[in-house]
């Protein structure tokens, strides 16, 4: 059964599956019809920009359930994408999140994933990063969308090891939660319809978090006795987002704004950060798109957007009183720095949607951008002294940076036969400080019968030097080396099998990636830091993924990944960050109609250190950890209708483990693992 028939029977379906007692269908047809349903929810646009399910789309999609996940105690959006086959999301020295994908990634100064919210696309231009929305609670959203592997053929920069779109939940709904070390959060989501063609629709969050009390490992100043470690790392965290949502008559409009401030964990550049100093970033973001259907073959979308965001960094430490600058030169005094930009980007995109036959479905787009630096900034602090200001010079990108992007997208999905449909695209992106790029793509999905799905693919990618990396102040760093930068590039190959039946799923992925000139801003103590291309890397790897409802009370999912990550300049060709094995497994039990008990598994593999010599003790492999989570959901509490109690705890053994330091200052590695709990009531209404 073709996608689009199965999308026909939707209202049907819905109405059968609410109604079925009153028609006395019996107990597996109701199942069976619930299947249906499932099936259905499971679709995407992501890979193709056409609404197909998950399992038919060329590459691997991966569709995450935000509410399912939630019942497994996630809470965050970050944690959400650790679920995900071949994904490691940890954080780096100053607590940006850090995407290890299929093994790449623990070393970029940028982000390798293109990231986005309903559709709009939040990277920031500078450095690529999009920290608050790892932050989100995950109770504010409906699912979470993402390509693992290569998407440039039909989003450009930043689609380099994957995609995500995170969509927000329309809902009429109350949160309340506390936990460990003071925290609160609270959630408010609104909607109404005005007539048949105006909805409206608003989501609210606010969070507070104090310090974990984590201490951090000695840092590569501990040894003279002049760093800041072991110490408390700062890891305090506080948020806002507010979604506003508008439609009517076709025209979709939308507010986002969001505005987080956090400590700077155990410091960017090896001492502790100063806890007076946090790390501040807002993001706003307008967006408007209508869509007109000439012909039931031919639909035309246009799309206009505005975002601005802001970035102050935590304060931190460069080099204690006593140490050496690269060249000699002694630091007198304890001072700080902080950096900080702000950037503004506009975007417009015209795409259609042409089926000139049953057997094509052909899309086109034309896409521009500009995006700015509208201010650079950067100051030492001093205790008990005024801020100075640095030179335009020194800050980490130029002021009135900017670029522009003109990009063209083609793709043709062409049914060979009934069973059989490729997929050939290309994205040709031409920027204005930059060269133009091509990213092509050519995929097949083989429908071998009702339980079979084969595919195949080629893709490439690209991503050129942010504006931080191609127009830095070229004093930025005292001794710094520039060199003249090229663009990463990556092709991937992919094969996968897919079977499938009424409750129950399996995949699995073979992949090869290739890459060239990878981006690093390397940092290694007593040394000048390094803008540069990194050689040839190659990871191969396969993914497994399960997921079954035994029975009316017990379901599980399961994911096992293997990836062999080869740097060929590095002293034990093995990249840095990788980790060859990684497992998550989740079981989930419902006693009786109000009580779910939830159990979530996560394995992280060795993990792949660097391979330099300091004069403290480096970590050049980091044991593997395990850590378990537990969750008691309560629907209905003294039958209030509309009430649920979650109660979490995480890591219940307590399992403390080290990860991969970035920029390698912390020679043994950034310290984790904590046990905690929260409580979270919901109440819809």
């Amino acid at each position: 059964m073709t996608t689009n028939r199965l999308r026909n029977l939707l209202p049907l379906a819905a109405t059968l599956t609410l109604m079925a007692p009153a028609f006395g269908l019996k107990a597996d047809e109701q199942e069976e019809m619930a299947a249906l349903m499932a099936l259905l929810e499971e679709e995407t646009m992501l890979a193709t920009q056409t609404k197909m399910n998950a399992d038919y789309v060329p590459g691997m999609v991966s569709v995450l359930d935000a509410r399912e996940l939630a019942g497994y105690g996630v809470q965050t959006i970050g944690q959400a994408l650790n679920q995900v086959a071949g994904f490691y999301i940890t954080v780096n020295n100053a607590g940006d999140p850090l995407a290890i994908v299929r093994g790449t990634g623990a070393s970029l100064g940028a982000s390798n994933l293109k990231i986005m919210l309903n559709g709009v696309p939040v990277n920031r231009a500078v450095d690529g990063s999009a920290d608050w929305l790892y932050r989100l609670p995950l109770s504010q959203f409906e699912r979470i969308e993402v390509i693992r592997g290569p998407g440039s053929s039909l989003y450009g920069e930043f689609a380099f090891s994957g995609v995500i779109n995170v969509i927000s939940r329309s809902d009429n709904l109350l949160t309340a939660a506390a936990g460990s070390h003071d925290a609160l959060g609270s959630n408010l989501l609104a909607q109404h319809r005005f007539g048949d063609d105006t909805r409206a629709s608003l989501n609210l969050s606010v969070w507070d978090r104090d310090d974990s009390g984590l201490k951090g490992n000695p840092d590569n100043f501990a040894n003279s006795g002049r760093g800041f470690s072991p110490g408390a790392i700062f890891d305090r965290e506080q948020g806002t987002l507010a979604l506003a949502k508008l439609e009517h008559q076709g025209y979709h409009l939308e507010l986002q704004y969001a505005d987080v401030e956090r400590g700077g964990w155990y410091g960017r550049n090896a001492a502790m950060p100063a806890s007076i100093a946090p790390r501040q970033e807002t993001f706003l973001a307008v967006n408007i798109d209508k869509s007109w259907q000439f012909t039931p073959e031919l639909t035309l979308k246009t799309e206009l957007s505005h975002t601005r965001s802001q970035l102050t960094e935590a304060a931190y430490l460069p080099i204690p009183a006593g140490g050496l600058r690269p060249g000699g030169q002694e630091v007198v005094v304890n001072q700080y720095r902080q950096d900080g930009n702000s950037e503004s980007s506009d975007r417009a995109n015209v795409s259609l949607h042409w089926t000139p036959t049953e057997d094509h479905r052909l899309y086109a787009a034309l896409g521009y951008s500009h995006s700015r630096v509208d201010d650079a900034f950067g100051r030492f602090l001093q205790p008990g002294q005024a801020a100075r200001e640095f030179p335009a010079d020194k800050t980490r990108v130029l002021d009135d940076s900017s670029r522009s992007l003109t990009s063209v997208t083609l793709q043709d999905q062409w049914m060979l036969t009934e069973a059989l449909e490729l997929t050939l695209g290309a994205r040709l992106d031409s920027y204005s400080d930059w060269d133009a790029n091509l990213s092509p793509r050519l995929a097949a999905v083989w429908r071998v019968d009702e339980h079979h799905i084969l595919k195949a693919q080629y893709a490439e990618a690209f991503r050129p030097p942010t504006l931080e990396e191609a127009h830095p102040g070229p004093h930025a760093f005292p001794g710094t080396v520039f060199t003249q930068l090229s663009e990463e590039r990556l092709n991937s190959s992919e094969v996968a099998y897919v079977y499938r039946r009424d409750g129950f799923s399996f995949h699995t992925t073979v992949f090869n990636t290739k890459i060239k000139d990878l981006i690093e801003f390397l940092q290694q103590p007593g040394r000048p830091p390094i803008w540069h291309n990194n050689g040839d890397i190659s990871t191969t790897g396969v993914e497994f993924e399960w997921q079954q409802a035994v029975n009316r009370n017990w379901d599980w999912f399961a994911n096992l990944s293997y990836v062999r990550a080869r740097d060929h300049r590095d002293r034990d060709k093995i990249l840095i960050g990788s980790a060859q094995w990684l497992a998550r497994a989740g079981i989930s039990w419902h006693g009786d109609n109000h009580l779910h008990h939830a159990l979530l598994f996560n394995y992280v593999g060795e993990q792949e250190g660097a391979d330099i010599e300091l004069r403290s003790q480096v970590t050049h492999e980091f044991d593997p950890y395990f850590t378990l989570d537990y969750t008691l959901g309560v629907a209905q509490p003294l039958q209030i209708k509309g009430l649920d109690i979650t109660v979490g705890l995480k890591n219940l053994t307590g399992e403390e483990y080290d990860t991969v330091p970035n920029p390698v200052q912390y020679p043994q590695g950034l310290h984790q693992g904590e046990r905690t709990a929260n409580l979270q009531l919901s109440y819809q209404f």
